[in-house]
């Protein structure tokens, strides 16, 4: 987020004097306390946006005197504005910071925040790569992590950028994300953003928890007095960890998506793979253009409101065979290949677990409206059978992007419900587009 504030800027002059330029007298008239402990209870990385900003060196600072580690997440407008902002990121990296991508001017991908038409790939690619340039001029290493502004970004969005190099590291994320965004862009006070970030914040009457092992937190140091907020938040955001026995990492975790676009996918399982058929080169004994392959049905939801056209192609991922479905005539539901569901085909199941979850592997890749009013929305939907033999609607991933070239989806599940014997599990395609489908693999997780 950018926020503009009253212009305040400080040198490189460390936390105590923020506190004083705030009005804040330490509570301590001795030295600070930096983080300083076991760190039995795990590490949280702190990232800040939109820099280098006039307080950047301050933060840096201040960072260096509590023992915390962060990540920088440039605009690359403002690397390229001057030679001083340029020396900003050779001081971050001399300080053992990363510095890494949030785009070159901060252009909402999506329009969601700005209400301006959404970018272009071409857009997207040039948001993306000319930051890397600025960043690589400035002395950085090429960037491998970016931050979406303001977190507008969807799947084909990310695709894009995962498609360039670039892993994404949300500023925000669902409830469950373990995403701490500290709410330091709206101009809050240095105690409201450190309640934020240990205590954790009620918002659209989601309540979002605050630090523990595995937490991004989410700062600005690219503002003027709101970033002096943050710096001042440190200090007790630090006696939190200490007294949790927290420590800071650089490192970011895998899975920083915050649950808005598919992580990227782990790859299949080598052995163990619990699909029969995963490859779909066994077709059934009668054989056409559209033949099922055997142990796979072709599925749908509110079939009388759309229209699918099934067939078999050549052009697989792997082997021979691939399933490709067309829906057109569109209203309501989906049209999806699952794992079959049928009572007579029960032994082309695996035995599962109850209690435990499982992880879905499928290769896709088609065409289909991804924006506008009305996009087509395609996600691995994945059921279950109960006890009484019936099967139940589970879980769906996050919402796919469409590719001309093959691409892994994947999802992992929530344990399965007691009771539960078999899995079952499909990319579905609700709205009009083409997909195209080939070697499933089923594993617990």
């Amino acid at each position: 987020m950018t926020v503009n504030k009253l212009s305040l800027a400080l040198p490189a002059l460390g936390l105590a004097a923020v506190l004083l330029v705030l009005g804040i007298k330490p509570a301590r008239a001795a030295a600070l306390s930096p983080v300083n402990n076991d760190c039995a209870g795990g590490s949280i990385a702190f990232t800040f946006d939109d820099g280098p900003g006039p307080n950047t060196p301050a933060v840096v600072q201040a960072l260096k005197e509590l023992n915390l580690k962060a990540t920088f997440f440039a605009l690359g407008n403002k690397v390229d504005a001057s030679a001083s902002n340029q020396q900003v990121i050779r001081d971050e990296l001399a300080a053992g910071f990363a510095v890494q991508n949030h785009t070159y001017d901060h252009a909402s991908w999506t329009g969601a925040s700005t209400g301006a038409q959404p970018l272009t790939e071409a857009q997207l690619t040039t948001e993306l790569e000319k930051t890397s340039t600025a960043l690589v001029n400035a002395g950085a290493p090429k960037a491998t992590l970016y931050r979406p502004p303001y977190g507008d970004v969807n799947a084909y969005d990310d695709l894009i950028a995962r498609n360039l190099g670039y892993r994404i590291v949300m500023p925000w994320g669902a409830p469950s994300a373990n995403i701490v965004d500290s709410q330091d862009w709206t101009g809050t006070s240095p105690a409201a953003i450190a309640a934020n970030v240990t205590q954790g914040y009620t918002k659209n009457g989601n309540f979002y928890p605050g630090i523990k092992d595995g937490s991004i937190v989410s700062m600005h140091d690219g503002e003027d007095l709101t970033t002096l907020n943050t710096i001042a938040a440190l200090q007790p955001i630090v006696d939190y960890m200490n007294a949790k026995h927290l420590c800071s990492t650089g490192s970011i975790r895998a899975d920083a998506t915050g649950g808005i676009v598919p992580p990227p996918a782990p790859p299949q399982p080598a052995t163990g793979n619990l699909v029969q058929n995963p490859s779909l080169e066994t077709l059934r004994a009668t054989s056409s253009s559209s033949t099922e392959p055997v142990c796979f049905q072709q599925a749908g939801a509110s079939v009388a409101n759309n229209a699918a056209s099934w067939g078999l192609t050549n052009d697989a991922h792997s082997g021979s065979v691939a399933a490709r479905v067309d829906v057109s005539n569109w209203t309501a539901g989906d049209r999806k290949l699952v794992l079959t569901q049928r009572q007579s085909e029960q032994s082309c199941l695996a035995a599962v677990t109850p209690g435990k979850s499982y992880s879905m592997w499928a290769w896709y890749k088609g065409s289909w409206g991804f924006s506008g009013p009305s996009p087509t929305k395609v996600s691995i939907a994945t059921y279950y059978r109960n006890a009484a033999g019936a099967w139940v609607y589970w879980q769906s991933s996050p919402l796919l992007a469409p590719t001309s070239a093959w691409n892994l989806a994947s999802f992992s599940s929530a344990p399965l419900p007691a009771g539960a014997t078999g899995i079952s599990f499909g990319l579905a395609i609700a709205g009009p587009g083409t997909i195209t489908t080939d070697d499933y693999a089923l594993a617990m997780s």
